[in-house]
């Protein structure tokens, strides 16, 4: 037994000889082909870091900025994500939202800035990218330059600041500041465009205007040459990213005006990201839909609309119901497209202040600032439903607004949809029996307050079912009702408003001719061509660069990680 010990720990051994003796070969083979490293050898780790050079400029709309052709700007597209149609902030009331939103990544309504007052700001809750750089790598060195002390003030921390006399001043600071070798984002702002549109105008038209762009572009010229003579400029990874914060007031021809945000000159920004690692990209104007054209009936004032018999046809019981309305709003009495609770159709005696206290049994759906409400009394309780979420109504285009009454097993809903899309909904249960004997009307109901719509109204259609979401979605934004339409059968009444009135009558083509007598035969109609259920403004700005997404490219590019609770608005484009 001690004899076969004996012998097994003898191979043993020799096989461990052999295998040092292999792994020594090994070791010896892999000499030869891996020279060792010279401990003094320069090693590419620092220069092929990433970085930023960002460029802002005020006041320069992206259509005058595409139609200058500049020359430095267009022989960048072919390396960049670019677009002439980017947006800025819609609310802004002043030009520090439009700047906030770029270094926050988040809008208004987060970083609290709206105007050029700070006191409202939330930075300490969404500080600025910079903040952010520095959190995850403390080395970074940051620069900020500009010839605007609030705009340092505001956004100087974490980051070097530098004051500059004017745009020129600004140019030679960062010609300077890429001379240093340990920068990891230039920041540059600059106010000439914004100056010559306001003391000219903002668009080509104006010379002071075009030369401005042109100086901006031979500016940027003299700041990229620098940049490609940085002594490792070959072995790093800058993202140059040149954007307007804000475009300027223009009025531009009717013929170009599609009544969306994309019309909106003061909105109007551009976007060049710059890299010789780009495709280019170009991000152009979406597709905004159909247009309605006709003629149309404005019912603003006082202007109505009342039937004048067959009234029970439209009460709303305790029974289903579906009421569609189209509706393209102007600028009201506040110039603004926000309303103060004006009615736009209803069935009830008044509508006013009090409805919550007065017996005004019936319905009504009427304006708030810039969304829609249903409200109803019936004989057991009252209340409202606001279309205040998810999608509000377009501004100067045409909306669809549809709102269903659906019982399940023993509780009464509604819901409403904007465009198709759903809303809210709410239990209706307690309101009881909302039938009315005051007659139906479009447009003003009899008030005793100062409540004004501004609105054209056109295809009204009102059925004796709850119609299903998806024949919503489906049919909403369509004109008129096929006779092929699967819920056909159960159309009340349908008043297209469309050219003009007939006797002073807004004609019924629904199946009991239930005609609407105008409140005055010589309501004037208006020919009109505008887009319908258009995408909202919110929708348009993620399918554009927005100010806001200029961090969330930033932080993309310097592989920093985006946390969530950062909560950012922005998107990040791609090249591909």
């Amino acid at each position: 037994m001690k004899m076969e010990k004996l012998q097994r720990n003898i191979k043993l051994l020799l096989i461990a000889f052999a295998t040092f003796g292999l792994l020594g070969q090994c070791k010896e083979e892999f000499s030869k082909k891996i020279p060792p490293q010279d401990e003094e050898e320069d090693v590419d780790v620092v220069y092929g870091a990433r970085k930023v050079l960002l460029l802002i400029v005020d006041g320069a709309r992206g259509q005058s900025v595409r139609d200058a052709k500049s020359p430095t700007l267009t022989k960048l597209l072919p390396s960049s994500i670019h677009t002439w149609v980017g947006l800025s902030e819609e609310n802004a009331q002043g030009i520090a939202a439009n700047w906030t939103d770029i270094f926050t990544g988040v809008n208004y309504l987060k970083h609290g800035v709206v105007d050029n007052n700070f006191s409202t700001n939330k930075l300490d809750i969404y500080p600025s990218i910079f903040s952010r750089i520095t959190d995850f790598d403390a080395e970074a060195k940051i620069e900020i330059i500009s010839p605007n002390q609030q705009f340092l003030d505001n956004y100087g921390t974490d980051a070097e600041v530098k004051l500059a006399s004017g745009d020129d001043d600004v140019k030679n600071k960062v010609i300077a500041s890429l001379g240093v070798e340990d920068r990891s984002l230039i920041t540059a702002h600059f106010e000439d465009i914004q100056k010559a549109g306001i003391n000219s105008g903002f668009d080509l038209s104006y010379n002071a205007y075009r030369e401005a762009i042109n100086s901006f572009d031979s500016k940027v010229d003299e700041i990229l040459k620098a940049l490609e003579q940085r002594e490792h400029y070959a072995r790093e990874d800058w993202l140059v990213v040149i954007t307007s914060s804000q475009g300027g007031h223009f009025d531009i021809p009717a013929g170009e005006n599609d009544n969306t945000v994309f019309s909106n000159p003061s909105l109007n920004t551009f976007t060049v990201l710059y890299s010789p690692k780009y495709s280019s990209k170009f991000i152009g104007k979406p597709y905004i839909g159909n247009k309605l054209s006709g003629e149309f009936m404005r019912f603003n004032d006082v202007k109505y609309a009342e039937l004048q018999a067959q009234n029970d046809l439209f009460d709303l019981g305790l029974t289903d119901f579906t009421i569609e309305i189209k509706i393209k709003k102007n600028r009201g009495s506040n110039n603004n497209y926000r309303f103060s609770h004006p009615s736009i159709i209803g069935k009830r005696e008044t509508w006013q202040g009090g409805w919550d206290r007065e017996l005004m049994n019936g319905w009504v759906i009427h304006l708030s600032d810039n969304f829609w409400v249903f409200n109803a009394r019936g004989n057991t309780g009252y209340g409202e439903v606001k279309a205040d979420q998810n999608q509000r109504l377009n501004d100067a285009t045409w909306n669809t607004i549809t709102v269903v009454g659906l019982r399940r097993e023993t509780s009464r809903f509604v819901r409403l949809y904007t465009n198709g899309q759903f809303n809210r909904e709410a239990d209706i249960t307690g309101w009881g029996n909302l039938n009315s004997n005051s007659p139906l009307r479009i447009g003003f109901l009899p008030t005793r307050e100062s409540w004004r719509s501004d609105a054209y109204l056109a295809d009204v259609k009102i059925w004796n079912t709850a119609m299903p979401e998806d024949m919503v979605q489906q049919f909403s934004c369509d004109i008129g009702v096929d006779p092929n339409h699967p819920y056909y059968a159960n159309l009340v009444g349908y008043w297209p408003i469309m050219g003009g009135s007939v006797d002073g009558m807004l004609l019924d083509e629904g199946p009991f001719e239930a005609n609407l007598k105008l409140g005055d035969p010589n309501y004037p109609s208006t020919q009109l061509n505008d887009f319908i259920c258009a995408p909202s403004a919110t929708e348009l700005g993620q399918m554009v660069p927005r100010t806001y997404d200029v961090s969330a490219q930033i932080i993309s590019w310097l592989k920093i990680p985006r946390q969530l609770n950062w909560q950012m608005d922005g998107r990040v484009w791609l090249d591909k």
